[in-house]
């Protein structure tokens, strides 16, 4: 009987698959993310809202960070500013990243409705896109989001979120009337 239960777990471990180790999107030490592209800044503006923000690189404690801050404003039919990265490498349509397991963060805001948004070669419109929630505080925070978590955003996609098919990762203040104030000091697949 306990040879039994010695040989089970191993033939158990076998079977299950190896997770990919993490890959680094960003820490901010470099004028280019680890895939040689580099972050936009956008809002609603780009619709007709008015939504205001900066965005820009900053340091504290010898901590290089991405951060975000602005007003996010409903008026116009507004609602929304955004820092995005394209996955895709010059001469590439996208970035397979279905062998990982999610998006990881470590990140710091105001306590306010903050989400990632991917978008996959599937997402031709520029207002379809996959969302989910990012919880922040006022304290530098690891956030693990695995692809189950992302949903279709309020208008829609064709198809389901395709992790092999990764176009931009971006991260948002989105849907309602705040100040807000998001900080990112590395992203990466997990």
């Amino acid at each position: 009987m306990q040879l039994v239960l010695l040989v089970l777990p191993l033939v158990l471990a076998a079977q299950t698959e190896p997770h990919m180790p993490e890959t680094l999107i960003d820490d901010f030490s470099a004028a280019r993310s680890a895939l040689a592209t580099e972050w936009e800044g956008f809002t609603d503006r780009v619709m007709g809202g008015k939504s205001e923000m900066t965005v820009g690189i900053r340091s504290e404690a010898d901590r290089p960070y991405l951060s975000m801050a602005g007003t996010v404003s409903l008026a116009n039919n507004g609602g929304f500013i955004q820092a995005r990265l394209p996955l895709a490498a010059e001469g590439r349509r996208y970035l397979d990243a279905s062998k990982h397991s999610g998006i990881k963060l470590m990140v710091r805001g105001s306590g306010e409705d903050y989400y990632v948004f991917l978008r996959t070669t599937g997402n031709v419109l520029p207002w379809s896109f996959f969302m989910a929630p990012v919880p922040v505080s006022g304290e530098w925070q690891e956030v693990l989001i695995p692809w189950s978590q992302f949903k279709k955003g309020d208008f829609g996609s064709l198809f389901a979120l395709n992790p092999a098919k990764l176009t931009s990762v971006a991260v948002v203040a989105y849907k309602k009337a705040f100040s807000a104030s998001l900080d990112l000091a590395r992203i990466s697949f997990y």
